[in-house]
């Protein structure tokens, strides 16, 4: 544990919940500046940087001082000390003592302005208030809810959710600085950004209620992303511009690589260990997953984000004849720590590969059998 006074930095999900609703509020932030909540074990410290705009957030712990915790206390009840021992020196002067001339009776008070070391503290959604740590509240415009389906063990379902125009707009001018090279350009800025996560974490609340189990909500995640319907616009104009997983739930269409980013970023805020395989042209997830299950030895089942897919499942081509490239690269997204179990997935997956091999030779049983998995899976929507 660290020593109190060291600040050592950490991630926004390692917050406690209620530190997390304390550092946010319903306005923009304007300029820097540092809050401190007190805690135990820990106390924890939140600084907003503005730069040009641009806000960047950074979330820190110590271990629990007693003093922090009653600072605050104790600079109020300073300032309360403070003005009660000038207003008995008032009185003193100018009701006790009348013929003492006054110093401070003899110069105009001007009671259009309180001096400031003076002014009480400012109650809680007072506009005199410190700037608030919610990014996104001038971002609230062009208000669109969509409907997203997705599969759970053979059953439809679906949720609705309300996404802002004004925030997809805000994103949109940095996406042309990662059409370059999937492999060469970060992923860093598309899944660890502070107005997207705070926009995105009532959908990842959404998700999380829609079943107890975790695993059941990464599935549920999987699937929605890939029934999110396919941007054919990208792949016939060669377009590699990559869209903030926020973009993509509110367009409600993506490329492999848009779908991808969503994919991974539900996973990892679902708790889950994630890697993004990407080559210059495409891109594909990974969840951890038992060895005997994962992709080449990589430790990460394969899911297929583009179209409804069974998890560990690898196409052999794809519409126009393309095909995985061999030279995958593997990109692990820090965070995460569960493992998925796709045991029943993986057998499906091979189960179904078997069947395709048959082709028309399929007989009344085997295609019957083939119709089962997909129903449970999907696999025969087109968006």
């Amino acid at each position: 544990m660290t020593q109190p006074g060291i600040w050592e930095p950490i991630h926004y999900n390692d917050l406690p919940d209620e530190i997390k609703k304390k550092s946010t509020s319903g306005r923009r932030v304007g300029e820097s500046y540092t809050k401190i909540f007190s805690g135990k074990p820990h106390d924890y410290k939140v600084q907003y940087a503005v730069n040009q705009g641009t806000l960047k957030i950074s979330y820190y712990r110590t271990a629990h001082n007693t003093f922090t915790r009653h600072s605050s206390r104790l600079r109020y009840l300073l300032i309360t000390f403070i003005l009660a021992a000038a207003g008995i020196v008032i009185l003193y002067f100018s009701i006790l003592q009348p013929s003492v001339p006054s110093l401070i009776g003899s110069v105009p008070i001007n009671t259009s302005t309180v001096p400031e070391f003076f002014s009480p503290p400012a109650e809680p959604g007072n506009p005199t208030s410190l700037p608030t740590t919610n990014p996104i509240g001038g971002y609230l415009q062009s208000p669109r809810t969509t409907t997203y389906l997705y599969i759970s063990d053979g059953n439809h379902g679906s949720l609705r959710f309300t996404t802002y125009g004004g925030l997809s707009t805000y994103f949109s001018p940095h996406n042309d600085a990662f059409h370059d090279d999937a492999v060469k350009d970060p992923i860093t800025d598309r899944l660890v950004n502070d107005y997207q996560n705070e926009s995105i974490q009532p959908f990842i609340a959404i998700l999380r209620n829609l079943s107890a189990n975790p695993d059941d909500q990464a599935k549920i995640a999987i699937s929605l992303v890939q029934h999110i319907p396919y941007r054919w616009n990208s792949y016939y104009n060669g377009s590699k511009d990559w869209y903030y997983p926020y973009e993509t739930l509110y367009n409600n269409n993506g490329g492999s690589s848009d779908k991808s980013l969503l994919t991974a970023y539900l996973l990892h805020e679902l708790g889950f260990e994630t890697a993004i395989f990407a080559s210059s042209d495409y891109m594909a997830v990974g969840v951890k997953c038992a060895s005997d299950y994962d992709y080449q030895g990589t430790g990460y089942a394969f899911i297929e984000t583009t179209r409804p897919t069974i998890i560990s499942y690898v196409p052999d081509t794809y519409y126009g004849g393309f095909s995985i490239p061999p030279d995958l690269r593997l990109i692990q997204v820090n965070g995460g720590k569960r493992m998925l179990d796709i045991s029943t997935e993986y057998r499906d997956a091979l189960r179904l590969k078997q069947l395709e091999k048959t082709g028309r030779s399929m007989d009344m049983d085997e295609y019957n059998e083939w119709l089962k998995i997909s129903n449970r899976y999907d696999l025969r929507y087109t968006s």
